[in-house]
């Protein structure tokens, strides 16, 4: 298939407003492709070349290498780029107005396939070493000196992270469902396939190949990670029990980093909530799963905790993401120990057990561990009255953890790779009071301070994510409750975020001073989920009242590592808890 092509499918889904028609156009776009190159036309779209979980290298590239590929290609000066960049705004569009008035040569231009630009992104992507971003920007103008001008405004928002075709992962699912089964009705084994495998590359290439059976029969592997469970939040105990059956095991929740374990023998590999191999960075946690892991294959998940080394209570989220920022891990590793509390098991000796009912596969960790101070279960309870959830909740909290988990025990409590479901139910010190939830949203933009905060930030914009557009809506400015090192470590984390232009991505009625590419998530408190006629998040799903903002936000001083941005917050996450309660007030 031509580029050329793909970029005309994308030009018409951004100029769509509607998901539906979207999702049609590149599903007829998807029908009319070669097999063999589905694959790489779902990664480009999806705006990955690779699943994280490969460790293979990305293409991303900083908005300042973006600039000189553009001016190499237009054969202009970079001020001239910038200049351009900041009336469009867009990288993308940038490119295309220059190389539309460059004097570039075609005689001998090359037709460009969706396969030479995926493969020359790939292979600018591996170069490393003194040298290399030469080399990576000559590999990228090869290929734009070829490009008609439409095909450079995508390539350039496929390297810079900035698609903005408004078709998230769910679309691009509906899309290949619609394509190669006719209907939506194969979306669900789709996106089964995709949670337990984690690379919807992969998934579109067997069911174009091979059909939907192929799709189906996607199990889980050991070395492969699988797509996280997810809870959702309440604060109320007796609806906490409600929801989840009137029976539940109620377990601590640990202030760590989640981690999914990956065991095949000696071999052990350790994945992030981002589906990151960190791996190298916790060899203390390999050990410790060495010698306390009797099943010889095995798929775990627990919480990583520091803890004080002298006292032996536990540490800080932040004091654990603070040794994962470090190189010296030797060192770091004495100084900042840790516990793994496990409360999962995926994966047995050759089988797959997510589908056993929970309290089945916490027997099996019981009879599969060696467990010792620093190796251990959750601590749980099995609980039936409210009251008694609440009292186990009290006794989180007085022992230094955030709150508790309440996860249904009856025959249907399986594990939903990729779902938040109500089988686990979060209940947190932070949502008894004030807004039900504490959130996580992604730093898009400041405002400069003045008087004593000049030469820091002034206030914060933030945003949710919305996973049907694939964009970041504002929902706060955060203005108060910073303190001179909060100021200071927004400066220097976010210093290597700045654009010249808004990310194309970020919805925003607030002109920022400065805007950052959309990639640190902090945790944030508020009073309440208003309307408001100043943010977006939202405006479209609530019928003309305008968008949804976060009233009196507050920075808890959690920085989200261990989270990508769209694993932040999203827009149908607020309004669920606004119309919840807007019921209450009622």
């Amino acid at each position: 298939m031509h580029y050329e092509k793909l970029a005309r499918a994308y030009d018409e889904i951004e100029s769509i407003s509607g998901t539906l028609e979207k999702v049609r156009v590149f599903s007829e776009l998807l029908r009319d492709a070669d097999t063999s190159v589905v694959d790489k036309m779902v990664a480009l779209t999806m705006g990955k070349l690779h699943p994280d979980w490969q460790g293979e290298p990305e293409i991303g590239i900083a908005e300042k290498m973006a600039i000189q590929v553009v001016a190499a290609a237009a054969s202009v000066s970079e001020s001239v780029v910038r200049e351009k960049l900041r009336k469009t705004g867009d990288i993308g569009s940038t490119a295309e107005e220059l190389l539309q008035d460059s004097a570039q040569a075609t005689l001998f231009a090359q037709d460009l396939t969706v396969s030479i630009v995926f493969n020359t992104l790939d292979e600018a992507a591996k170069m490393s070493g003194s040298g290399s971003n030469r080399e990576k920007i000559a590999k990228i103008v090869s290929i734009l000196t070829d490009a008609h001008p439409i095909e450079a405004r995508y390539i350039l928002r496929t390297i810079s992270g900035s698609l903005r075709l408004g078709l998230g992962d769910m679309g691009i699912m509906d899309a290949l469902s619609i394509a190669y089964t006719g209907s939506k009705d194969a979306r669900v084994d789709i996106e089964n396939a995709f949670n337990v495998c984690s690379d919807l590359s992969h998934v579109a290439c067997s069911l174009a190949t091979k059909g939907i059976d192929a799709v189906k029969e996607i199990r889980t592997a050991v070395g492969v990670p699988i797509r996280m469970m997810a809870a959702k939040k309440l604060s109320e105990p007796v609806e906490i029990m409600e929801k989840v059956g009137k029976r539940a095991l109620v377990e601590f929740k640990y202030d760590g980093e989640r981690i999914q374990v990956h065991k095949n023998r000696d071999n052990i590999v350790l994945f992030s909530r981002r589906q990151e191999i960190i791996t190298n960075q916790y060899p203390d946690v390999v050990e410790l799963i060495r010698n306390h892991v009797k099943a010889e294959t095995c798929v775990l998940e627990g919480e990583c905790v520091a803890i004080d080394p002298s006292t032996g209570k536990m540490r800080p989220f932040q004091e654990l993401m603070r040794r994962r920022r470090k190189t010296n891990i030797e060192k770091t590793q004495d100084e900042v120990p840790v516990a793994f509390y496990i409360f999962d098991m995926l994966f047995l000796n050759g089988k797959d057990i997510t589908e056993y009912p929970l309290l089945e596969r916490r027997n099996l960790m019981e009879t599969s561990l060696v467990m010792d101070d620093r190796v251990q279960l959750t601590t749980g309870e099995l609980i039936e009255a409210p009251e008694r959830l609440y009292e186990f909740f009290k006794t989180a909290l007085d022992t230094g953890h955030e709150g508790v988990i309440a996860k249904a025990v009856h025959q249907g409590s399986k594990y939903q790779a990729g779902a938040r479901s109500w089988l686990w139910i979060k209940l947190k010190a932070s949502y008894t009071e004030g807004l039900a939830d504490a959130i996580d949203l992604v730093i898009v933009g400041a405002i400069h301070g003045r008087g004593k905060r000049t030469g820091v930030y002034g206030a914060i914009l933030a945003s949710a994510y919305d996973d049907m557009t694939d964009t970041y809506p504002t929902v706060c400015k955060i203005g108060t409750g910073f303190t001179e090192e909060m100021l200071t470590e927004f400066k220097e984390r976010l210093e290597e975020h700045v654009l010249e232009a808004k990310n194309p991505k970020v919805i925003s009625d607030i002109e920022a001073d400065i805007w950052f590419e959309p990639v640190e998530v902090i945790e944030v408190l508020g009073d309440e989920i208003t309307v408001s006629p100043t943010h977006p998040a939202g405006r479209s799903r609530l019928k003309g009242e305008g968008g949804l903002a976060i009233r009196f936000p507050r920075f808890t001083g959690k920085w989200r590592d261990d989270k990508d941005p769209t694993q932040a917050t999203t827009v149908d996450d607020l309004i669920e808890a606004f119309e919840k309660q807007r019921g209450i007030k009622q």
